[in-house]
This record gives C-alpha cells, structure tokens and sequence, in this order.
C-alpha cells in the first residue's frame, strides 16, 4: 500500500521516467498527500512540479539529491529556493561533469561490445544525464538483445553493468559533503542524508562514525525509510536518529513504473510512488518535523540577511 507522503522522487528532469506533471498526478491518483521533487544535481523539474501540485490538490516541497564525494553519499536538500544563484551556478558545473563521465562510460560499453551511442543517450534524455539513460539507449538496440539476456529494465541493466564497482562506470567529480550541506544551507533548504544503509553494507558502526561526522557539518535528518533499507536497516537508522536528535525522513527513490527485479537481499527499486515500507515505526509526524526544520531553516537564513559564499 503507498504511504500518503514521498520525499525521494526523481523525474525526467534527472533520470526519472516520467514528467513532474506525470508524477503529481500518479501521487493524487494514489492518494499520496505530500511529495518531494528530489532529482540528481538539479532543480529544473521543481517549478513545473510546483504548479502541477498546485492544479492538482497535491503538496510539492522542492528539493534536490546532490552526489558527494565523502563516501559515495547522496545528500537530500529540501525545501531549496529553486531560483537562488549561487545553487544554479554551481549545478551548472556539475551538469557539465555528469556529462564527461556519461561519455566515458558510453565509449567502455562499446569498448566491450555493446551497441551504444552518445546521440543513442541523447535521445533517451531530456534532463540531466545520468546511468539509466544510458541503460536505456542499451535496451532500445535490438542488436545488444544477445549479451543483456532477460534484462528488460534499466535498473536491472544498472545493477549489472553500470554499479560504481562495474569496470564500466565512471566516478565523475563531486561536491564534497561539507560544501554540499552548506550549499543546501544557503539556497534556504534542510539537509539530509539520503539512504544511508546502501552505503555500508551491514556496517553500523561505520555508519555511525560518518553520521557524527555530517551532523558536525550541519546535516539536519537522515533518510530512515526506503526501498533500500530492510527492515534490520530502518530498525537501526530509527534509533539512531533518535540518539541523535535529527529528522527522520521516508520515500521511495522512484524513477520508472515497472516490475523491477529483487536484489540479493530481496529488495527491489519503487514500482511506483509510495513503494517504501514503514515496517510499523512511526511516521506521522514525520512532515510536520520536517516543515518545522524548514520553517527554521528559512528563518535562520533572513535573519543572517547574506547568503553564505562557498568556494567552487
């Protein structure tokens, strides 16, 4: 059953499949409440996603996933001001890297064998470039049928070929967590660490030690419910947020409707909005926290009355 809030979606303005406009109306549809525009290092889809809510009946809260350096992590902004400079000016240069390392990894497929293009990439994206418009430009060739088997979605392409420890993939350049956190800070929004547990593989402490380690730089909340997590995960990450005193936050990193594949541990990517389980924590409350942090957020930032300056 979908939950009546999702604050992890992507969309076709990052790797998703389907518009804002799409999205808003499979949430009404699904009688989903409140949702959180998130694609990967940009804000394009946010305005559109905005007035679709609007139209729609349904709450939009901006946001973004930012990509870090510090241990492969992906940093949720919510809430950022989707027209503020300083934020436009420094995913510019991310779109340009995203973009190089794209390139690169379309010429190692075809190094080992794939039929595959940069104008096949093209064409399958109309935002920012990322793994599943790549994946997807290697399914739409017939001619790749033979090597990809019974792989028919751009997830399951991803989770066998384009991993970050494939010899295909290629680690572009980042922001580091600190300036990202700082970044999310200055455009207005509240920090987040997205899905953590995939990161760490069963290593708690770990986690922890990089945890303490983002909260010292600013971080507001952790992502406790996700398709990623087990319910061994969200058992942990719900103490843990507790012990420390930061936000929970749920969604389900959706990107395309479809019938993906389980992983090993019997997980599988949202089949669509609201596909994340609670496993019966509480999570009530969980919008009304994160509307109070940005009700701070915001404050803190006019009352500051200057944006905060980050290095490029």
């Amino acid at each position: 059953m979908a939950q009546t809030f999702d604050l992890q979606i992507q969309s076709t303005a990052s790797d998703g499949k389907h518009t804002p406009t799409e999205i808003v109306s499979m949430a009404r549809d699904l009688g989903i409440g409140v949702i959180a525009m998130t694609d990967h290092d940009t804000i394009n889809g946010v305005a559109e996603t905005l007035g679709a809510g609007a139209r729609a009946g349904v709450r939009v809260i901006g946001g973004i996933e930012m990509s870090v350096e510090d241990r492969g992590a992906h940093m949720l902004g919510f809430g950022v001001d989707h027209t503020h400079a300083v934020l436009l000016e420094r995913l510019a240069l991310f779109q340009q890297a995203r973009v190089e390392g794209a390139k690169q990894m379309v010429r190692n497929l075809a190094a080992a064998g794939f039929a595959v293009t940069w104008e096949d990439v093209e064409r399958q994206a109309s935002g920012t470039v990322a793994r599943p418009h790549i994946a997807r430009a290697v399914l739409a060739r017939p001619e790749n049928r033979e090597s990809i088997g019974d792989i028919a979605t751009s997830h399951d392409f991803i989770e066998k070929f384009l991993t970050d420890d494939s010899p295909y993939y290629v680690r572009r350049a980042h922001i580091s967590a600190p300036d990202a956190i700082a970044l999310i800070h200055t455009a207005g929004g509240v920090a987040v660490w997205s899905h953590p547990a995939i990161h760490f593989s069963g290593d708690q402490e770990g986690l922890e030690v990089f945890l303490k380690d983002l909260i010292g730089w600013g971080i507001e909340g952790m992502e406790v419910f996700s398709p990623a997590h087990t319910e061994d995960d969200a058992e942990f990450l719900h103490a843990l947020a507790g012990k420390y005193g930061i936000l929970r936050t749920g969604g389900s990193d959706f990107h395309e409707k479809g019938d993906h594949h389980a992983d090993a541990r019997g997980l599988h990517a949202a089949r669509t909005l609201g596909d994340f389980e609670t496993y019966g924590f509480p999570a009530d409350d969980m919008v009304e926290k994160l509307d109070a942090a940005l009700t701070a957020s915001r404050g803190l930032r006019q009352k500051s009355g200057a944006d905060i300056l980050i290095d490029a």
